[in-house]
């Protein structure tokens, strides 16, 4: 991928640039900042030696593209490449586009996967789009007949007579906000995960056709909340690609605001409304703003956190307040990424964001300033700035960017608690209830249970929070902007609400109850077997990671723990963590396991997950294994790691044994790609035991061991390896990767990377047969596990169990029990004929309609589609 270089006389502007053109992307693009000289007199400047290391450090074949504002920073540039070696010097270039227009551009379309060349084109065209919107250019001249390129120098090119292959689609674009930056760099992203050239036209506003893989171009086009757009699309993969497309803006490129919603939001703020103002209450009813959908019925419990009390105290020692509050920051960020690796993607993505916020140069800059100007102590001075902040998101006039402010509250609190040693106020619930608060954020929604949680009521609060996205995804129905009244209802009080409308009952009639219980989508008591039409058990596990998750998947259903990732004991961390940390977090997730399974996979880092301490583990000093591998996800990763830091698996070994007496538990081998490998870590284990009995410790001499299959040549080994094993899992994820030769984090292939192509499909009917031949049994615990499509065609392939995410449960449950086994078997045999991923979704989605007709209902049919 392209690594660019921002060179500015600033560091805070450079800081700011790189952190708003990352916002634009989902992949990761090398990006490296040379700005500002180190004298605090007189920070600003550049110094050539900084530059050069910044490129050096992004350098890749593939090129890098640096940009730079004026004066100095472009002497330091060109003096930076004379240092460079010879063979760099050719694969680095120097870009005349605008600093910040420009590296936004650059970024998107190196996160696109573009050449140094379209990399560059794209930032030097990056003012075109805000000189258009701003009339100084003229854009409206183009006919018909016409297309128009603001990049191609002209702005008009001949016309392109489309092939009988060109594919259009008409959508209406509904999301607030149009498409404006973030929104064109995801369509920019998806088209240009496509061979087809893409084009896009905004209808409402203008004749011109500009490129859909241009971010410039398609910001050009100035669409807005209900422009009507056509996007085409020709070439071999032009279906695929406006699928994708018209999901993206279906979606509302993720910014989930329903048209329905933003209605029914508008119509309680209307001031014309009465019966629906949030102010209007009554002693048996309460009106809000709707927040998550649902019905929801249940005692009041009160949740008052207690904030840490802030005193505006003087400091004598401005340097260590300083290095406290950067300490506070540091913890802070290291409790985020803990809470990323918890909880869903979806939910990750928020808290990644909270990442953000405390890398912040606007807020940890004028802590500083606070507290050497004024000498005030870290909390007073975070405090401060954490107040002006969410003032600032307070005198916004939209309504979305008024609840980021929420998001800097979570951040900030979170900062404070550490400065105050306050412990996060936990929710530990005796009884299922609704949740009455004055409001609450992001962190908090994210931990709470949904099987004690029946609902949220706040007082205050917004629908576009994270927190209501939140409570959204776990199923929570939630209602804010209650009004303070709420606030009084004594804990107990029962109540019934409903987060489609807003609508809450105090103390409701026995009438009103069964009409709201008649409306209710609540989940029926879980059934304690998953068994399909015919007759069969199919044991559901859970893949999980850490305690809280532990408990979350017996609440949803789960049978076990058939993934239970170990890295969360590992990141962010200086130090290994030692046997008896290890043992008392299994033990603990094995008690609350009680007599189901709970199978622990050894530490799996490599790829994306990294471990700074790694380079203190291993013994080999001379290695260079720690420094950044060209492609993570074909190196040092899995059990590969884990047999070069042999004292550091022992460690883990030991401690799962150990924990292994008087529970069910397993051990799993990851990305075992050889049966030396298997043999090696078996070696190992058998030591662990020897000095675990040597030193009178009890352990379950049978426990079972296992591998993942998620290497074609544990696949084409897999008779060799099972009888090693007492079990395999699947991991759909990397093996589909693998299978397909496909990073499925680079998104100009990351489609191919599908578990539902046929050549990913025999992989599995292949592992599956010779594990029965061997008297082994096959469970899947990647994402095809807990796809509505990929469901019946794995237990037609005869996999034996299950594990997938506990919010995914009773989906899976509610597949499994509308299938037949029989007739699994025969999808499977079907699709594996197939010659592709679309092939397998269509027959799927064809045979769903054919039973739809049958049955004259079409809720199977949107289940498997």
């Amino acid at each position: 991928m392209i690594g660019i270089v921002i060179i500015s006389h600033s560091a805070k502007l450079a800081a700011g640039v790189k952190e708003l053109a990352q916002q634009m992307v989902q992949t990761s693009v090398p990006i490296a900042i040379a700005a500002g000289i180190d004298d605090p007199q007189n920070p600003f400047g550049t110094d050539v030696l900084q530059v050069q290391a910044a490129i050096e450090s992004v350098y890749s074949d593939a090129g890098v593209v640096v940009l730079m504002d004026l004066g100095s920073a472009v002497l330091s540039a060109e003096m930076a490449l004379e240092f460079l070696d010879e063979e760099q010097k050719p694969k680095v270039r120097l870009c005349e586009a605008p600093l910040v227009e420009g590296a936004i551009a650059a970024v998107v379309q190196a996160a696109a996967g573009g050449d140094i060349d379209q990399v560059i084109a794209e930032a030097r065209s990056a003012l075109t789009a805000k000189a258009s919107q701003l009339s100084v250019v003229d854009s409206t001249d183009s006919t018909d007949s016409t297309e128009f390129d603001p990049v191609g120098g002209t702005g008009i090119l001949p016309v392109v007579r489309y092939a009988t292959t060109t594919k259009e689609i008409h959508l209406t674009v509904q999301n607030k906000q149009g498409i404006h930056a973030r929104p064109a760099a995801q369509f920019v992203t998806t088209a240009n995960r496509f061979n087809s050239e893409i084009k896009l036209q905004n209808i409402t506003k203008t004749s011109n056709i500009v490129n859909g893989k241009s971010i410039n171009n398609v910001m050009l086009l100035g669409i807005q909340q209900g422009d009507k757009i056509v996007i085409k699309a020709v070439g071999e993969d032009a279906e695929l690609a406006l699928i994708a497309l018209q999901q993206l803006v279906d979606n509302n490129f993720g910014e989930k605001l329903d048209k329905a919603k933003e209605d029914i939001n508008q119509n309680y703020n209307s001031p014309s409304n009465r019966s629906l103002d949030p102010s209007s209450v009554t002693l048996d009813r309460l009106v809000g703003i709707p927040a998550a959908a649902g019905i929801a019925m249940g005692a009041v419990i009160v949740y008052q956190p207690k904030l840490p009390e802030i005193i505006e105290e003087q400091t004598d020692n401005p340097q260590g307040e300083w290095e406290t509050l950067q300490l506070a920051i540091k913890t802070a960020q290291q409790q985020l990424q803990h809470l990323i690796n918890t909880v869903t993607k979806d939910q990750a993505d928020i808290f990644q964001a909270h990442l953000l916020y405390l890398d912040d140069p606007a807020l940890v800059n004028r802590a500083y300033q606070i507290i050497v100007d004024q000498h005030l102590w870290a909390g007073a001075a975070w405090k401060t700035v954490i107040d002006e902040t969410v003032a600032n998101y307070q005198t916004l006039e939209d309504s979305y960017m008024q609840a980021r402010g929420n998001d800097v509250i979570d951040v900030g609190w979170r900062v404070l608690r550490l400065l105050t040693n306050r412990k996060e106020t936990c929710l530990d619930l005796t009884e299922p209830g609704i949740l009455v608060a004055a409001d609450l954020t992001p962190s908090e929604v994210a931990q709470l249970n949904p099987i004690q949680v029946l609902g949220i009521c706040c007082a205050s609060g917004s629908a576009t929070a994270h927190s209501a996205l939140i409570a959204n995804m776990l199923g929570i129905p939630m209602v804010v902007g209650v009004g303070q009244d709420v606030l009084s209802l004594p804990a107990g009080t029962e109540l019934a609400m409903d987060g489609t409308t807003g609508q809450i009952w105090v103390e409701p009639s026995e009438e009103q109850k069964q009409e709201l219980q008649l409306q209710s989508n609540s989940k029926d008591e879980l059934p304690r077997e998953v068994i399909t039409q015919d007759g069969h058990t199919i044991p559901l596990m859970a893949n999980v990671l850490g305690e809280a998750d532990a408990k979350l998947a017996l609440d949803c259903g789960a049978q076990g723990i058939g993934l239970l990732r170990t890295e969360f004991l590992y990141l962010e961390r200086l130090t290994i963590p030692m046997e008896e940390e290890q043992l008392a977090t299994y033990q603990a997730i094995a008690e609350i396991m009680g007599t189901h399974p709970l199978t622990i996979r050894t530490l799996d880092i490599g790829g994306d997950k990294p471990i700074p301490f790694l380079n203190l583990a291993s013994s080999d000093a001379s290695s260079d294994r720690h420094t950044r591998e060209p492609n993570p996800f074909l190196g040092w990763r899995g059990i590969r790691q884990s047999l070069d830091c042999p004292e550091m698996l022992k460690i883990q070994l030991r401690a799962i044994l150990r924990g292994s007496y008087g529970h069910n538990i397993k051990v799993m081998f990851p990305m075992v790609s050889s049966v030396e490998e298997v043999r090696a870590a078996k070696e190992i284990l058998a030591e662990a035991k020897a000095e675990l009995r040597q030193e009178g410790h009890r352990f379950n001499e049978q426990m079972p061991v296992g591998i993942m299959v998620e290497v074609p040549a544990a696949v084409t080994m897999a008779d060799q390896l099972a009888a090693e094993v007492d079990f395999f899992s699947i991991g759909t994820n990397d093996l589909s990767q693998y299978v397909m030769a496909a990073d499925r984090t680079n998104p100009k292939v990351a489609k191919l990377a599908d578990a539902l192509e046929p050549a990913v499909l025999r992989m599995i009917h292949q592992t599956v047969s010779v594990a029965h031949q061997a008297g082994i049994t096959v469970s899947v615990c990647g994402q095809l596990a807990s796809n509505p499509v990929g469901i019946p065609i794995l237990l037609g392939l005869g996999v034996d169990e299950l594990s997938v995410n506990p919010p995914a449960i009773a989906t899976v449950i509610s597949v499994i029990s509308q299938l037949s086994i029989n007739q699994a078997e025969m999808l499977a045999g079907e699709v594996l004929q197939l010659d592709s991923a679309l092939a397998v979704r269509q027959y799927i989605r064809l045979l769903a309609e054919v039973g739809n007709r049958e049955q004259g209902t079409g809720n199977s049919g949107q289940e498997l589609t």
